[in-house]
C-alpha cells in the first residue's frame, strides 16, 4: 500500500514537471525562465528521492528474484532495451549523442534522431552515451515538436564525446561575434543567428561548444546570468600576451604534480569541462559525476578514485550521502568551497602535501 502511494506521488511529480517544461518552452529568454528551471531541478530531486525509496522497498521484496529492471552496462557496449520497450510511453528510445548545443537521441530501432535542447541537457544532467526515453508532448508556437525526455540509464561516457566547450565573455571583432578561448588561444566565432535568438549583447558570459578540431562548428550553448552567485565572472582579456605566456610556462613546470592520480569531482554540473582541464593539465585522470545523482553508479566511480572532490555549493543536502559513499569505500575526500576549479585544485594539493606558498 505504501509503495502504491509512493508511485502515485511520483506520477504527480512527473506530471508537474511535464507542465513546467511546457512553461519553459514558452519562456525561453524571458525573466521567468531561470525560476522555472530551478523548479524543474527541485522536482527532479524529489522524484529521485522517491524513486530511491521505491527501489529500496522493491529490493527488500524481491531479494531472491531475477532482476526486473533493464540494464545498460556503464563500462560496456551492451544495452538491454527489452523492459523499457514494454513501457508504451517511449516513442523514442536510445542513446544520447552530445552536440555543440544540445544533442540528439538516436532511436535504437529506427536510427531516427530527435533533438534534445540544451536546457533539457542541463536540467536533467544528461551526458553523452546516456540512455534516454522520449515522447511527444505538444508543439511550440512555430509548429515545432516538443518532447518530454527522461534519463533511463547513466553510463558515464561523457569523455567519449567529441564536444569541447569553454566559458568566456562575448565579444565582437571586425563585425564577427565570438569569444576568446584561453585554452587554445584562438578567437572562436559563432553564428549571428545565435546572438539574435538568445538576445545577447557584448560582455554577456556564455558557454561556447564546438566539435574537437573544428572551431567553425561553434555554437552558443548557454547564456549565464551574471546575478548567479555561483558563477565566477571573468573579464575580457586585459593581461598582455607575453605576461600570460610567461605565467603559463611557469605553471607548466609544475603541471604533472598529479600524474597517475584518479580525481573524481562530484557537482559543478554547469562547467565540469573547466575542472577537467585544470586537473588533466597536472597529469590527473579525471572523472565527474552530477551532484543530483547519488547511487550505485557514483559508488563505482568512487571506488576507482584516489581522491574525491565534493563541490559544496552544488550539493545542497546530498553532500552527506556522498561523504558516506567515500567513507564506506575508504576514499579521502575534500571540499571545494565554491564551484571554482582553482579552489578544488588547492584542496587536493593540500591533502597530498603538495601545496606551495
Amino acid at each position: 500500500m505504501q509503495k502504491q502511494a509512493y508511485q502515485t506521488v511520483l506520477e504527480d511529480l512527473r506530471r508537474a514537471r511535464v507542465n513546467l517544461y511546457r512553461e519553459l518552452a514558452r519562456s525561453v529568454g524571458e525573466p521567468a525562465e531561470r525560476e522555472l528551471a530551478r523548479k524543474v531541478s527541485d522536482l527532479l530531486l524529489a522524484e529521485e528521492i522517491l524513486s530511491e525509496q521505491i527501489s529500496g522497498e522493491q529490493a527488500d521484496d524481491t531479494e531472491n528474484d531475477e532482476p526486473s529492471s533493464p540494464t545498460a552496462e556503464p563500462d560496456g557496449e551492451n544495452i538491454d532495451y527489452a523492459l523499457w520497450e514494454r513501457d508504451d510511453r517511449w516513442e523514442r528510445l536510445g542513446e544520447f549523442r552530445r552536440l555543440p548545443r544540445g544533442g540528439v537521441l538516436v532511436d535504437h530501432r529506427t536510427g531516427k534522431e530527435t533533438f534534445v535542447p540544451e536546457g533539457v541537457v542541463r536540467n536533467e544532467a544528461v551526458e553523452h552515451g546516456d540512455v534516454l526515453g522520449a515522447f511527444l508532448k505538444g508543439a511550440n508556437d512555430r509548429g515545432g515538436e516538443i518532447y518530454y525526455f527522461e534519463v533511463l540509464a547513466r553510463r558515464g561516457r561523457a569523455e567519449q564525446s567529441s564536444r569541447l566547450s569553454f566559458v568566456a565573455p562575448l565579444e565582437s571583432r571586425s563585425g564577427e561575434w565570438g569569444a576568446f578561448s584561453d585554452e587554445d588561444e584562438i578567437y572562436v566565432t559563432v553564428p549571428d543567428a545565435d546572438i539574435a535568438n538568445l538576445n545577447l549583447v557584448e560582455g554577456d558570459l556564455v558557454e561556447i561548444g564546438y566539435e574537437s578540431g573544428d572551431p567553425s562548428s561553434a555554437k552558443i550553448a548557454w547564456k549565464y546570468d551574471p546575478g548567479d552567485t555561483f558563477l565566477q565572472l571573468r573579464a575580457l582579456r586585459k593581461e598582455p600576451k607575453k605576461e600570460r605566456r610567461d605565467k603559463d610556462a611557469a605553471e607548466q613546470a609544475d603541471s604533472q604534480v598529479l600524474e597517475g592520480k584518479n580525481i573524481l569531482v562530484v557537482g559543478a554540473d554547469a562547467y565540469k569541462e573547466t575542472f577537467k582541464r585544470v586537473f588533466e593539465r597536472r597529469g590527473a585522470k579525471y572523472s565527474w559525476e552530477s551532484g543530483f545523482m547519488v547511487g550505485k553508479f557514483l559508488e563505482a566511480k568512487v571506488r576507482r578514485a584516489d581522491i574525491v572532490v565534493i563541490v559544496t555549493e552544488a550539493m545542497k543536502h546530498k553532500m552527506p550521502d556522498v561523504e558516506g559513499v567515500c567513507e564506506r569505500n575508504g576514499k579521502p575526500y575534500v571540499y571545494a568551497p565554491s564551484r571554482g576549479a582553482s579552489g578544488a585544485l588547492r584542496e587536493v594539493l593540500k591533502l597530498l602535501g603538495l601545496e606551495s606558498d
